[in-house]
């Protein structure tokens, strides 16, 4: 079943629901971006598309799979905030390109570190540090803290042997 979306620019182009959440170039301006999910209406809506000799508006650009990939493969999506805020979702392949944010136009580079979920890892990388070391900390202060508690009775029990 098709459905109908815009590339960041505002060109309006045409695919299947099965193609949602892949990359494609847009045919008029060549731009790269992640088709995106129709909406519950446009997906109750899409009716089967008649077979013609030349489509209304190209689907997809070159290199973008059209078979619907099994439950198990879908693709891992990240989340990387554009320079004005604006996050956007894309796959692993998308990563040291140039882009234009679909929402204010922002041209930037997709990176991993720069993606949500690669932060996060590294947050949470730094908290186990973290608490490993405050852990580590932890033992040797109560280890000091015995040490001079005995120190302490032994000298009492000097002084009240002398």
């Amino acid at each position: 079943m098709a459905f109908q979306f815009q590339c960041p620019q505002g060109h309006l182009l045409e695919g299947e629901i099965s193609q949602a959440g892949q990359t494609c170039h847009c045919p008029t301006c060549g731009i790269a971006f992640i088709i995106p999910a129709p909406l519950p209406a446009q997906v109750e809506a899409a009716a089967p598309v008649m077979e013609t000799s030349q489509p209304a508006y190209p689907q997809v650009g070159p290199g973008v799979k059209t078979t619907l990939p099994g439950l198990a493969e879908q693709p891992t999506l990240y989340h990387i905030p554009c320079p004005n805020g604006h996050e956007l979702e894309t796959p692993p392949d998308m990563f040291n390109q140039d882009v234009l944010c679909p929402t204010c136009g922002a041209q930037f580079r997709l990176r991993e570190r720069d993606s949500v979920e690669f932060k996060r890892k590294q947050q949470e990388a730094q908290e186990k540090k973290d608490a490993a070391a405050g852990k580590a900390w932890f033992n040797w202060a109560v280890i000091i803290a015995v040490l001079v508690v005995i120190f302490m009775v032994a000298l009492m029990m000097f002084a009240a042997g002398s």
